[in-house]
């Protein structure tokens, strides 16, 4: 009996110890901006393509960088060969046993020729494009980080709205208390006979009820819709869930003049990176382009090894055996390329494109900082209005109360009651919208300027690619 009493004991006890391990494991996160960032990043389609092409670029670099190493070209035949006997010297003439006309039997035969080149000078067609690969690698690395700009700016969108539409439910919680407290006193007035109330304030409040549950359906649906975004962007099953913050934090101040912002996305918007690296490329094509028109020298190597077996070996130094022969010899080259109007055509499409980049600069380097001062514009604004409609919804809910009070105690209007409750949820509702549009802009002022590249992992304040 004491055993089972030991045993049942022990079971106690790891129950006791295994329960919040399990409490623990079924424990839903709680999930901030910058770990939800993380890992839309880690998982985002969009960004792995960008650092694909990041691959395929440095890849070409690898080619353009390979043309200084010797090429090979190799050919090996195999087939039938005539049969043939050495010719054989009869008097004063030359006595040809096996005749080319007729055919003395056939046996199999095997060729191979090979030839080897070493570049020596090009005049700028190998150095030129290999310069202009390793700066097209900067540019799609700048592509990359556009790409995280793209992901951290939709994740955003949906991690405020989420907590928007969550605050938004509770919201509609207190406004329900609110419509309830009011609904007991309209029902026990009227079943008094008190004068201060009438059949039509129930309509009145039947009314705030109605447009209460039309926003809470909102919120609701919003907030499903927002989840749903944000699982999909970090890559969530089905059965994965998460939670988010309960409100919005807190603004403030944007701390540096709008003079500054400007400069720091000169120094690390990607856009900037691509066109700087994209320029350097292209004027470097534009030269390989015109090198084209110039010679290129080279070292060579030519042979070949042919045999027979049914074919015997004549050494004569004029005349080649196809079938059977070996030979190896080295020699310098020069080739050139000559045509009427392609390769001049090439140089002026390269520089077009030169041209091209040319004006997409001088129009980033005009539209961006209007974009930067209108982002830190939005921000102040946003910032400014939640200031002030705070003030106004804190006082409303003061007049609310008030207005309860005084009406509790014989000396207040029902009418003033719906017109504070009214005024409370325009303005409450109103400072949650501009704390959401504070906190865009904040998210869409890093993405002008490139600020967000600061926050990423690896990254440094200044850094530009």
């Amino acid at each position: 009996m004491s055993s089972w009493v030991r045993l049942g004991g022990v079971m106690v006890c790891l129950a006791i110890l295994v329960a919040p391990a399990g409490l623990l494991a079924a424990e839903v996160p709680v999930l901030e901006l910058p770990e939800l960032v993380k890992m839309a990043l880690e998982f985002s389609p969009q960004v792995k393509a960008s650092k694909s092409e990041v691959d395929a670029a440095k890849q070409q670099h690898e080619q353009a960088k390979s043309h200084y190493y010797p090429q090979i070209e190799a050919v090996a035949i195999t087939g039938v060969a005539p049969n043939t006997r050495r010719p054989e010297v009869r008097g004063s003439s030359i006595y040809f046993p096996d005749p080319s006309n007729r055919i003395h039997g056939v046996s199999w035969f095997g060729r191979i020729d090979a030839h080897v080149f070493q570049p020596l000078y090009t005049f700028g067609k190998i150095a030129h494009r290999k310069k202009a690969a390793s700066h097209n690698i900067k540019v799609k690395e700048a592509q990359v980080e556009e790409k995280k700009g793209d992901v951290i700016w939709d994740l955003s969108r949906a991690y405020y709205g989420l907590i928007l539409a969550q605050q938004g439910v509770g919201e509609v919680k207190d406004a329900r208390v609110y419509l309830s407290d009011i609904r007991e006193r309209i029902d026990r007035l009227l079943r008094l006979g008190s004068p201060a109330v009438q059949e039509s304030d129930r309509y009145r409040l039947d009314m705030y009820e109605g447009s209460v549950d039309k926003f809470a359906a909102e919120a609701e649906e919003g907030a499903k819709v927002a989840y749903k975004a944000i699982k999909a962007l970090i890559d969530y099953g089905p059965n994965q869930d998460f939670k988010v913050p309960l409100e919005l934090p807190q603004p403030s101040a944007p701390p540096a003049a709008v003079e500054q912002y400007v400069e720091k996305a000169l120094d690390l918007r990607p856009e900037f990176a691509q066109l700087k690296e994209g320029l350097e490329a292209r004027k470097l094509l534009v030269e390989a382009a015109k090198a084209d028109r110039w010679p290129s020298l080279f070292l060579g190597l030519k042979g070949a090894y042919a045999g027979a077996p049914g074919r015997q070996t004549w050494h004569n130094p004029y005349s080649e055996d196809y079938f059977n022969t070996s030979y190896a010899f080295p020699y310098l080259g020069m080739h050139m390329h000559l045509d009427f109007g392609i390769t001049k055509a090439k140089i002026g499409q390269a520089q077009a494109e030169l041209h091209q980049l040319q004006n997409m600069q001088g129009t980033a380097l005009m539209g961006i900082p209007v974009e930067v001062a209108q982002a830190y514009g939005k921000v102040k604004e946003s910032y400014k209005k939640t200031l002030g409609l705070d003030r106004a919804y804190v006082n409303a809910r003061r007049w609310l109360v008030t207005e309860l009070s005084n009406f509790d105690m014989g000396i207040g209007k029902m009418d003033n009651i719906f017109q504070a409750f009214e005024r409370y949820g325009q303005f409450r509702g109103d400072y949650l919208m501009a704390l959401y549009d504070y906190h865009l802009a904040k998210v869409q002022l890093d993405k002008a300027t490139g600020m967000y590249r600061v926050r990423l992992p690896g990254e440094k304040e200044g850094q530009s690619q």
